[in-house]
């Protein structure tokens, strides 16, 4: 675990560690030049608990923290975990049952995206989950990753169980905290022979917010269009681009990733003009990938709502209104039905 400034946050995680009935384990905590109190108390874990190691870092690079954690670790197993999630109680056991059992290279931990409002009142939570199995050599593991991916597994290298020697080996490409690690966890699984997942939720992954609405960020379209690259590369490699119900999973979270996309422009706290929102949104739609991804999804278009037809015609402003209509539900509660 690397933290910057994590003293409201990060000793809920430790704790859902350092807990585990589980405790043959070694936990690595990286202090990335935090200017609060999380240096004294990472000293207060490390001083009570001799399974906790200390890294100091002159600088706040999140990525560059785990991968100093990495290198340190002695375990054949990591585990990395962002400085707000935590385990639930036995998780590590559960991992340690199927990695004793079936040996698989990576584990995926069923998780929890859990959101809190600006008074630290749990707001929403997600699950993505998958049935707890292992997948090995006769098993199609390109679809196994189109399956990860559209539920968000495979998406987020935090909460995954990876070998170290692996880890080692692909940590350059751990090069934003932001991005979950997606290049990283997609070349570690690309090394797996067998793949685990452990149903749950055993990952609490929790966002807090500021009281503010969701700023405007023009690299999360950027952020989408290359993990969608990135996965379609893995299919290919593997010779399952061509395979409908392989890539049709693909192409499902693609859209949903767009939706989310044409939200943040449409919606998103920013000074820069309404014409200016509607061209970012037009680059998006107009993207060839997109189309692709559209057309794959046409016989299931009604999954997306009143986003899909907008999308599909390439009519930004129709994108536009159809973000802030849902948001205007979102916030009053009231039925899509009834506003329309």
């Amino acid at each position: 675990m690397a933290v910057h400034d994590g003293a409201g946050h990060f000793a809920r995680s430790v704790e859902s560690v350092l807990n585990q009935s589980y405790a043959d384990l070694e936990l690595m905590l990286v202090d990335c030049a935090s200017t609060d109190r999380t240096p004294a108390l990472m000293q207060s874990f490390h001083d009570r608990d001799i399974r906790v190691e200390l890294i100091e870092r002159d600088d706040d690079d999140i990525a560059a923290g785990l991968v100093s954690a990495i290198e340190r670790a002695r375990s054949p197993r990591v585990l990395m975990l962002r400085q707000e999630g935590w385990l639930a109680p036995g998780a590590l056991e559960t991992v340690h049952a199927l990695v004793d059992g079936d040996a698989p290279d990576i584990v995926f931990l069923s998780r929890s995206d859990d959101s809190y409002d600006g008074k630290g009142h749990l707001a929403s939570t997600r699950k993505r989950r998958v049935a707890q199995r292992t997948w090995g050599a006769d098993d199609d593991l390109a679809g196994v990753a189109a399956l990860l991916y559209e539920e968000g597994l495979l998406s987020d290298a935090y909460g995954t169980v990876l070998m170290r020697e692996s880890a080692r080996e692909h940590g350059g490409l751990l090069t934003s905290e932001r991005d979950g690690g997606f290049a990283f966890v997609l070349a570690c699984f690309a090394d797996a022979h067998r793949v685990g997942v452990v149903d749950g939720p055993l990952y609490h992954d929790a966002a807090y917010a500021s009281g503010a609405a969701a700023p405007f960020d023009p690299a999360f379209a950027r952020q989408c269009a290359h993990e969608h690259r990135l996965m379609m590369d893995l299919l290919r490699s593997r010779g399952a681009d061509g395979d409908p119900a392989i890539v049709a999973p693909v192409h499902r979270k693609h859209v949903r990733d767009l939706i989310a996309c044409i939200d943040n422009a449409s919606i998103g706290s920013s000074a820069i003009s309404a014409s200016e929102r509607l061209d970012r949104v037009q680059t998006m739609i107009d993207d060839a990938d997109v189309r692709d991804s559209l057309a794959a999804v046409e016989d299931a278009s009604s999954e997306f709502g009143i986003m899909y037809r907008p999308m599909s015609r390439r009519n930004a402003a129709g994108c536009c209104m159809g973000a802030r209509l849902r948001e205007l539900v979102r916030i009053s509660h009231l039925p899509l039905g009834f506003i329309l």
